[in-house]
């Protein structure tokens, strides 16, 4: 599953409704009449809290309005103070889970997701959640169970279907991945994640038609995501359409930087054509996610060989023939760039010696003088 900082992360899916915990003899605020201004909205809910510090529903509802707007680090403020006033009720946590799942916090939100579960809470939108934090901490058969219990509830929902696609595929079922992944795209064309993964599989399956049908499919809706062009990049370097294949990557690294697969792409595609500098740049890029791949040191190593830079490229040597001791073109970059570090400081300290006798040879003759 390739996962580049937000690759298929799909946000908070739902945000609910909140529900009327118990009744309080504060005046309730009546967000319909409120829902259009943001900041009316907070500056109401705040003064129910001044006028009733004790009262854990005005926290959980100002923790819903800080969810709703992205503000993760005060909504997790106010639902953590709703259940230290009121430990019992499960719709709190699942709220603190939704949070912290927002904040890429996954086990801290599997904990409160779970302890959601165990107090008796239980809604279409909790099993979901549970599946997804169950996806992300590789526990597949878990995150099946609780999304097939999803999909009884609400079998018209496609994230489910998507959910249960990553999970199908993470446990090589590819066959029922693609149907998952196809009955998402049918509840939601424009779902741009369930074409990638389908592309992906196609493509790990040599599967070029339907690859090339979904991905012209998911292009149709999103000219712009970073993923498709690289898929597309795949495509064509397999069809040895290289230049395709180049501008294809270097689309996908404009709508998505970090996309380190690409980078890695066109560092080899420029090495291949002798465009070092190029090659180099381009992998420095990908190398905080490739720190632990041979080729990519040995790309680097080559490339600020080619370029002179051979305290750049020695380590890079060193790094794969510490790893692989067999490895002859590790090794011998290793000795070469050695010895031309090796012959650059003799070369320089001769230099500089020559530079000394010939001003002391010029201070000589003009004592002669």
């Amino acid at each position: 599953m390739i996962r580049q900082k937000h690759v298929y992360l799909i946000g908070v899916i739902f945000f609910l409704s909140c529900s009327s915990p118990e009744p309080s003899q504060d005046k309730m605020v009546d967000f319909r009449k409120v829902k259009y201004d943001p900041a009316y909205t907070l500056k109401e809910i705040s003064a129910a809290i001044d006028r009733d510090p004790q009262n854990a529903t005005h926290y959980f509802k100002r923790a819903q309005f800080y969810l709703q707007a992205k503000n993760n680090a005060a909504a997790l403020k106010d639902i953590e103070q709703a259940i230290k006033q009121d430990e019992e009720r499960g719709e709190y946590y699942f709220r603190k889970a939704q949070i912290l799942r927002d904040m890429g916090n996954y086990p801290a939100a599997l904990s409160s997701a779970v302890r959601a579960e165990d107090l008796n809470f239980r809604s279409t939108e909790l099993d979901i959640l549970l599946g997804e934090l169950y996806l992300f901490s590789k526990k597949y058969e878990f995150a099946l169970q609780y999304l097939n219990d999803a999909l009884e509830e609400s079998p018209e929902n496609e994230y489910i279907y998507f959910y249960r696609g990553l999970a199908l595929a993470q446990t090589n079922d590819s066959v029922a991945a693609i149907r998952n992944f196809k009955s998402a795209i049918r509840r939601a064309p424009d779902l741009i994640e369930a074409y990638n993964q389908l592309i992906k599989i196609y493509l790990s399956q040599k599967d070029e038609v339907n690859a090339l049908t979904y991905l012209r499919a998911g292009q149709k809706h999103d000219s712009t995501n970073a993923y498709l062009w690289y898929y597309q990049g795949e495509h064509f370097n397999r069809r040895k359409q290289l230049d395709s294949a180049y501008y294809s990557y270097q689309n996908a690294v404009k709508y998505d930087s970090l996309l380190y697969l690409a980078h890695y792409k066109l560092s080899l595609l420029d090495f291949n054509k002798n465009r070092y500098l190029l090659a180099a740049q381009q992998m420095e890029k990908a190398m905080k996610f490739l720190k632990k791949l041979p080729e990519a040191h040995m790309v680097l190593g080559e490339s600020y060989e080619k370029l002179g830079a051979y305290e750049k490229a020695l380590p890079y040597y060193q790094w794969v023939y510490s790893r692989e001791p067999q490895n002859i073109k590790a090794m011998w970059g290793v000795r070469r760039t050695m010895y031309r570090l090796y012959k650059l400081k003799r070369d320089s300290l001769r230099l500089d010696e020559k530079k000394k006798r010939d001003s002391l040879l010029a201070i000589f003759r003009q004592g002669q003088s």
